[in-house]
């Protein structure tokens, strides 16, 4: 119940202070149809609020774990993530925020986790077959993917061969 609790508590200040925000990580792999166990919350929150994060963990009396330019990891009922959208490429996700079936908070949509999910291997390649199995996820349960954002995306990271090989396989 503490983490049901948490995420509802976390998500309340957020709106209660106007920020928007996405679900992104394995919570959102689930809220699209995947098997995903979980035991924290990743957002995607704009960067301009990240004192305002710190203000509200510090009001939930949650812990800074880890905190650079990018990342904002915080500990205590709950466990979150948070990564800020620094860059205008991440920043133009949160203006593409939706919500799926009956999950109460809005998610990144599903081009977009899978840019997260192939930036997330690429920086932590023994994150490799986690992420791609949550990409190859999304692939499986999302018709009408825009498979020409997502190449976008692959070629950032110069893996658009991995993407198109987990493609093939569905």
């Amino acid at each position: 119940m503490y983490f049901i609790d948490g995420i509802h508590a976390f998500t309340e200040q957020l709106k209660n202070k106007q920020i928007d925000f996405g679900i992104i990580g394995g919570l959102a792999v689930f809220a699209y149809g995947g098997e995903r166990t979980t035991f924290d919350v990743d957002f995607l929150i704009h960067g301009k609020f990240k004192q305002l994060i710190r203000d509200i963990a510090q009001d939930l009396q949650l812990t800074t774990v880890n905190e650079n330019e990018e990342v904002l990891q915080l500990s205590g009922v709950i466990q979150i993530d948070i990564i800020f959208a620094n860059r205008p490429i991440a920043q133009s996700m949160l203006n593409r925020l939706r919500t799926v079936g009956s999950l109460p908070f809005p998610v990144v949509c599903p081009e977009d986790l899978v840019a997260l999910k192939i930036q997330a291997f690429v920086g932590d390649r023994s994150r490799e077959y986690t992420d791609k199995g949550d990409i190859m996820t999304i692939f499986k349960n999302i018709p009408n993917l825009d498979f020409n954002k997502i190449k976008e995306y692959a070629d950032i990271f110069k893996v658009w061969n991995e993407i198109s090989e987990i493609k093939n396989r569905i």
